[in-house]
């Protein structure tokens, strides 16, 4: 590779952004007609994996996409849907799927799943654990 193809390289941060808003544009596509966008599926699919979880844990997880206020009108969202039960105030409340937000989530999930399925065409798992790895390390050193 000469010098004049490295030039025309897009560096990392590049590559990261445009795969961020990518990934965003296609899930809220894809996902829209049920109602939702990328950022409430990761909050439904937060909830339903730990089953019962603090909106502190959860403002934590999605802080690099969502701030408190998001997250509060996607949770209020939910609470009206009759999808989760939310007991105490603030960072500490408890947050817990109904069976309705359950149901709600596989639908979803089904959709998702999909999305996911087509961004890691002809991408092994070797590959994706690679990245994975390089990402972590990366923000680990910056850290």
């Amino acid at each position: 590779m000469d010098q004049q193809d490295i030039t025309k390289q897009k560096p990392i941060g590049y590559w990261l952004k445009r795969a961020d808003e990518v990934i965003t544009e296609h899930v809220d596509l894809v996902l829209s007609d049920n109602g939702f966008t990328r950022f409430r599926w990761q909050v439904l699919n937060i909830v339903y994996q730990a089953g019962t979880i603090t909106r502190g844990n959860v403002l934590e997880t999605m802080q690099a996409f969502i701030d408190a206020r998001q997250l509060e009108e996607i949770l209020d969202g939910f609470v009206e849907e009759g999808w989760l039960v939310k007991s105490g105030e603030g960072d500490d409340a408890q947050l817990m799927l109904t069976e309705a937000g359950k149901a709600q989530r596989e639908t979803v999930f089904k959709l998702q799943r999909e999305v996911r399925s087509r961004a890691m065409q002809g991408i092994t798992e070797q590959e994706y654990a690679t990245v994975i790895d390089v990402l972590e390390r990366t923000v680990s050193n910056l850290e």
